[in-house]
């Protein structure tokens, strides 16, 4: 009888600590905020939020002459839409030089988060082929358009908005 009880109870406090972990998981694992987490031009953390607004990751250098290309038109889009898409731009800082991203942040007047990929994991994770690309996600961050090379501001401003109406 005493036997019984002790296995019962041990079930019941293994069956508890599983059901604890099981939880505990689920809360730390909400794919739609987090990606990686990266950090930003003043070293702080960032997290990619795709919840709340459409979201745009735009992958750059400073060195890329399409990315300064596209620079002014992104702003001026980013500008446009701020209130209503999450933009990041993300520099490949292990491709490129950190006194010169800062330069090309200034030069552009970006205000839209920077963040650094130090190893390219994320660029990797989607599979670029070239710079710059900009890739549209959804509010559960699936990938929903992707844009590879410098474009036009007309066609990226309609993606924008493509990227608002399937939100």
């Amino acid at each position: 009888m005493f036997r019984k009880k002790a296995a019962s109870m041990i079930l019941i406090l293994i069956l508890g600590l599983v059901a604890v972990t099981i939880y505990n998981n689920f809360q730390s694992r909400d794919t739609k905020d987090v990606v990686i987490p990266l950090r930003d031009l003043g070293g702080n953390e960032e997290r990619i939020v795709f919840r709340d607004k459409p979201t745009a990751i735009l992958f750059f250098t400073s060195w890329c002459p399409y990315c300064n290309e596209d620079a002014p038109k992104i702003v001026s889009i980013y500008e446009k839409y701020k209130n209503e898409i999450n933009l990041y731009g993300i520099n490949l800082i292990n491709r490129d030089d950190r006194v010169k991203v800062d330069q090309y942040v200034r030069r552009y007047n970006i205000g839209y988060p920077i963040l650094l990929d130090e190893d390219s994991s994320l660029y990797k994770k989607y599979g670029s082929p070239g710079f710059p690309t900009l890739v549209f996600f959804d509010k559960n961050g699936k990938e929903t358009k992707r844009m590879v090379g410098s474009t036009s501001q007309n066609l990226i401003d309609e993606q924008f908005k493509r990227a608002l109406t399937n939100f």
